[in-house]
């Protein structure tokens, strides 16, 4: 697959990539699978990937089994417009995959606290994002992130994803929002940062993006659809 930004530096490219690959895959075999279906596939290749087949809002449902875990459409992409500024603050190939974080992320003592957490977090998340509650959305968004990146810099060997340009990023966010602006952070496994606002407010923050030294690029993105077939008439093998 090919996407609009670099591979492996933890923009979560896997996801875009399996949920692409399915879906053209299964266009190739003459399958008629659900969207449910294709989403469990999805995560066969890679857990995110299931996110980014339905459209929208998207909640994975974490399951106890093959059956029971994908993810499904919370709200249309048309519910709340926020913005997602994806800032780019290195474009190096990361040194530790995400795979290996996950594998050893139980040699962390806040990882059980973490996972035991994860319901709470959610629950909030999720009626934050269909009550278009900023406020909490920015709070309990970037919780869920310093939690995770907790947990890989308390790993054995520990993880440090973060470089100077993300943290003087995430400084800023916060001193921004403390001053009024609403707009918050979240990392995946990699130094790069999303930064998410109200489409009203996205302007504002692009013009601060454009201040700081350690911003190298930044892509704006907003609620998309579901997966789709660039060239559907494209079948068979």
């Amino acid at each position: 697959s090919e996407n609009n930004f670099p591979t492996g530096t933890g923009i979560a490219s896997s996801a875009s990539a399996f949920a692409a690959l399915t879906l053209s895959a299964v266009t190739a075999l003459g399958l008629c699978l659900t969207e449910k279906e294709l989403s469990q596939l999805a995560r066969t290749g890679s857990g995110s990937a299931s996110r980014s087949i339905p459209g929208g809002f998207v909640e994975w449902q974490a399951g106890t089994d093959h059956d029971s875990s994908f993810a499904k459409t919370i709200a249309p992409p048309e519910h709340w417009a926020l913005v997602d500024f994806i800032v780019l603050v290195s474009q190096e190939h990361k040194k530790t995959g995400s795979s290996q974080g996950h594998r050893i992320a139980d040699t962390s003592p806040f990882q059980e606290v973490r996972v035991a957490d994860t319901e709470r977090r959610l629950d909030i998340c999720r009626k934050a994002v269909l009550e278009k509650d900023f406020q909490t959305f920015a709070g309990i968004v970037e919780l869920d992130s310093n939690m995770m990146h907790s947990v890989m810099m308390t790993s054995d060997p520990p993880l440090y994803y973060w470089q100077s340009g993300t943290l003087e990023i995430m400084a800023a966010v916060q001193s921004w929002r403390s001053e009024g602006l609403p707009v918050c952070f979240t990392i995946d496994a990699g130094p790069n940062l999303h930064l998410i606002c109200p489409a009203q407010a996205s302007e504002a923050v692009k013009r601060k993006l454009s201040a700081l030294v350690n911003v190298k690029s930044v892509l704006t993105c907003t609620p998309g659809g579901p997966a789709r077939l660039l060239e559907p008439e494209i079948t068979g093998v």
